[in-house]
């Protein structure tokens, strides 16, 4: 499963290269569900952006724009793995795709650049969170939003103590010795009888420090919190060698074996839940507590301003729905000539403002709780 960064969307929203930008988004079904539903959809917005398109250019030019989207169409391996969305970013000689674990509108945009909001759901600390089950036998890595969790590969990281320890061979003179090669450095046993606690304990710390060293790797330029599932021991071990910066202090203890995806979501989410909620309260709190400061502001052209020059700490923006889904809500799910005077210009600017407050190291929070009344979004600044 892909996994979207701050980086990438920064990369979207400034690109201003020539030539036409079309931005696709649609909902999906998991693993496979609604593969026919989701592919129809697909196609019927293709077709619509297509004859926006040609109201811009020549159709080869359009058709050959439009062409990694019509190929995926017939890409039966990645429809039947998909997540809760699907978004694409075209324009000439340049295609980006991503699978989204958290729901997006229908939606397509035609324009001198692409269109980012529809992500933001993910990044906005709302609905996006990663998994770690860890045990000895397996260590499965999830990426997931409210409502489900989906497995992650991990092609290059070990996942599972005999991945890096052998087991060891039943005789009294046994010991255990490094492999070299394989993944992460197997080893083998000989020498004197069973392991003592304390090389047992140095076996799992070996393994699970490869594992965070992988997963670095993997999650570079991620932000979402991470919630640990595992028996206390495996889950104590792995916060001495962890590197991601993002593990929430709770975790689940239990022994993630045998649990299904779905199992391991209804334990996780409560964790995250209640997180999201007490940071959400805190800066909402903050946000009353600094009112007249000049600190603060709900003011979109300010705001625009404000994020632009590095100034905004902390963006708020109104969900559920979401800018772009109200704006399409029962009409036409194609937008065209993005840039100009019109409805879905106030939903320009704040997808703009999100983008900077995020190149700048500043959060974005979604959330449907009033921050400023009659306001699209507000924010904290920094000065």
């Amino acid at each position: 499963m892909d996994l979207l960064t701050r980086t990438d969307i920064q990369t979207l929203a400034a690109s201003d290269a020539e030539g036409p930008h079309v931005s696709l988004f649609i909902p999906t079904e998991r693993f496979g569900t609604g593969i026919q539903a989701d592919q129809l959809r697909w196609k019927n917005l293709i077709s619509q952006v297509e004859t926006r398109l040609l109201e811009m250019m020549r159709r080869p030019e359009a058709e050959a724009l439009l062409a990694p989207a019509r190929d995926l169409l017939g890409d039966s391996l990645a429809w039947r793995n998909l997540s809760d969305g699907l978004a694409m970013f075209l324009r000439p000689g340049w295609v980006r795709q991503y699978r989204i674990p958290a729901p997006l509108p229908t939606l397509g945009t035609v324009g001198d650049h692409f269109v980012t909001g529809p992500l933001m759901r993910l990044l906005s600390g709302d609905e996006h969170f990663l998994l770690l089950a860890l045990s000895q036998g397996e260590v499965r890595l999830m990426d997931g939003s409210r409502h489900t969790v989906g497995q992650i590969e991990l092609a290059d990281v070990p996942t599972s103590l005999s991945d890096v320890v052998e087991p060891a061979e039943p005789r009294s003179d046994t010991m255990t010795r490094p492999l070299s090669g394989g993944r992460g450095g197997r080893a083998v046993f000989f020498g004197h009888g069973a392991m003592d606690d304390d090389a047992k304990k140095d076996d799992l710390m070996r393994f699970l420090r490869q594992v965070a060293g992988g997963l670095q790797e993997v999650l570079n330029g991620q932000t979402a919190p991470m919630v640990l599932v595992g028996l206390e021991q495996n889950v104590a071990a792995y916060r001495e060698v962890n590197t991601y910066g993002h593990v929430l202090d709770e975790s689940v203890v239990r022994n993630p074996d045998g649990l299904s995806p779905a199992e391991l979501h209804d334990l996780a989410w409560p964790v995250v839940e209640k997180r999201h909620h007490e940071d959400r309260t805190r800066l909402i709190d903050r946000f009353h507590a600094m009112s007249g400061t000049g600190q603060v502001t709900d003011d979109l052209a300010m705001i625009r301003t404000a994020a632009e020059q590095g100034r905004v700490d902390t963006l708020f923006l109104r969900s559920d729905p979401w800018c772009w889904e109200r704006a399409t809500e029962g009409g036409d799910p194609v937008v065209a000539h993005l840039g100009e005077p019109g409805p879905y210009q106030v939903c320009e600017e704040i997808d703009l403002a999100a983008a900077d407050t995020l190149t700048h190291g500043g959060s974005v929070h979604a959330t449907s709780r009033i921050v400023a009344k009659g306001s699209e979004v507000a924010a904290i600044l920094r000065y």
